[in-house]
């Protein structure tokens, strides 16, 4: 009985862990089978999404092509953007560039609509008229002919009548040259008399010059003193000027799907370099002062006259993303110049105590600008100091100590130098600003965005991979979500290249 129950007990618990295996396996492969037609949905749904927009995209080159055929029309503004329109298809942008040529055989007097079907039929018209006015030519010619004909007949009556005149004119020249010995003699009389007169009006023109000399001082001395108004209303409006930009130089044409790159209206015919930061505002914005700055792009390929590509540098926030139309601008950077600033005096950039002039001036050339002039703390200056220079950068004071030292004598000269250069920038017109408000547009991108690779390798580049857990995958969401927080616009600072 004993041996009996012991193998019952064995089979029952084969039984179980053969019923716990294929549970087991079952519900792998109902996991595995529900995984799989999951991601066939998902790509699906992808597939669908990029049918929509190939469809999105044909029924607008379809309905295009039907107003180039007669069902509709085009305006001029719409045919003139045709001829600077840059498209993703380029047979498209051929038929389009094509049709704006061939419309432009239209005259400028038709007012009707144009497209393929109403060319022949204007051009039948033209045709038309231009052979009647060819008609209308010959007609003409013939009578030219005749009229030529009769005009050189009369033409060779009017030579024997000039024969005649010209014999007639021998005789007046004799005459006319007795009359001219008489009034010859008459002449030299009047020279006599003449001469008699400017001796007179010499001595009148010099007590005339005496008088313009005094009259002349008096109003030298005079215009000295409206000088002087002048200096002091000018160092007046110096102190009114704002640094601010008003205007912006471009805008957005097109943002790649993600939003990472852009194209802007800006190229070579511009003297747009690769490197150039610009910031990113709404396109509404009519005030660009007030204006908040949603992103900062940085230009990296020139590919036209009037286009190139730029990277985000700086991300807008998800409510506010980059769109066309969006205006840009940048401090440093106008169309076809260049802002010149000048540094005055030791600039420490970072307060460390030393002067930081070479590192600025290079992140200054960076932006697009140019240093057009550097002075010395002791006043000494290189290159072209002029009312050309839009800002100079000046340097903080040296501070003085409790009691006096040969350092103090040293410090007071170059706070005394440095006064004379701030009034001498006044004079020119230039905007004098500190180093820490220049900073707000050049701060440069550190390495922290770029991976180092080889020996330079950073252990934090590179960390493990999470751990998956439970029975479902991950969801790491879209890119635009997962943009680092340090990548975001903040505020209207336009970061540097």
């Amino acid at each position: 009985m004993v041996a009996r129950d012991d193998s019952f007990i064995r089979g029952s618990l084969i039984a179980c862990l053969i019923f716990l295996v294929l549970s087991l396996g079952l519900n792998f492969f109902l996991w595995r089978h529900s995984d799989t037609i999951a991601a066939q949905e998902q790509n699906k749904s992808d597939t669908l999404t990029t049918v929509q927009t190939k469809v999105e995209q044909m029924e607008t080159q379809a309905n295009r092509l039907k107003a180039m055929l007669g069902i509709g029309g085009f305006s001029e503004a719409e045919i003139e953007e045709m001829k600077q329109n840059t498209s993703d298809d380029p047979d498209m942008q051929a038929i389009e560039t094509q049709y704006a040529t061939n419309m432009s055989y239209f005259g400028s007097s038709y007012q009707g609509e144009k497209n393929y079907p109403e060319l022949p039929e204007y051009l039948v018209k033209a045709i038309r008229a231009r052979n009647l006015t060819v008609v209308n030519y010959e007609v003409n010619e013939k009578d030219i002919r005749s009229k030529a004909k009769t005009d050189v007949t009369n033409a060779e009556k009017q030579q024997e009548l000039a024969e005649t005149e010209r014999d007639d004119a021998n005789k007046k020249v004799i005459k006319l040259s007795d009359e001219f010995d008489q009034d010859r003699n008459r002449m030299i009389k009047e020279k006599e008399d003449t001469k008699d007169k400017l001796v007179k009006t010499v001595d009148d023109f010099t007590t005339f010059r005496k008088d313009k000399v005094d009259e002349t001082n008096k109003l030298t001395q005079k215009a000295r003193q409206l000088q002087g108004t002048i200096e002091t209303q000018k160092f007046q409006l110096n102190e009114l000027r704002n640094d601010q930009f008003e205007t912006t130089q471009g805008e957005i044409r097109y943002v790649v799907r993600g939003g990472n790159i852009t194209t802007i209206n800006l190229g070579s015919a511009d003297a747009l370099r690769p490197g150039i930061t610009f910031g990113v505002i709404g396109g509404d914005e009519t005030r660009l002062k007030d204006a908040k700055v949603k992103a900062t792009i940085q230009v990296t390929k020139i590919q036209g006259a009037h286009l190139a590509e730029a990277r985000v540098v700086a991300f807008p926030e998800i409510r506010n993303p980059i769109i066309p139309g969006d205006k840009i601008f940048s401090p440093f950077w106008a169309p076809g110049r260049v802002i010149k600033i000048a540094l005055a005096g030791n600039i420490d950039i970072d307060g460390d105590g030393r002067p930081d002039n070479e590192a600025l001036k290079g992140q200054i050339r960076a932006a697009g600008a140019v240093v057009a002039a550097e002075i010395t703390p002791a006043g000494g200056i290189s290159g072209k100091l002029d009312a050309t220079i839009r800002f100079m950068v000046v340097g903080d004071d040296p501070e003085l100590g409790s009691r006096p030292t040969d350092d103090d004598d040293n410090s007071i000269a170059t706070i005394a130098a440095m006064g004379r250069i701030r009034a001498k920038a006044a004079e020119l017109g230039l905007t004098v600003i500190p180093a820490w408000k220049l900073q707000k547009y050049l701060r440069t991108l550190n390495d922290t965005r770029t991976t180092p690779l080889g020996s330079a390798t950073r252990a934090e580049d590179f960390p493990p991979d999470p751990r998956v857990s439970g029975s479902r995958l991950p969801n790491i969401g879209s890119d635009l979500y997962r943009t680092p927080n340090e990548k975001q616009q903040k505020g209207n600072k336009v970061l540097p290249p």
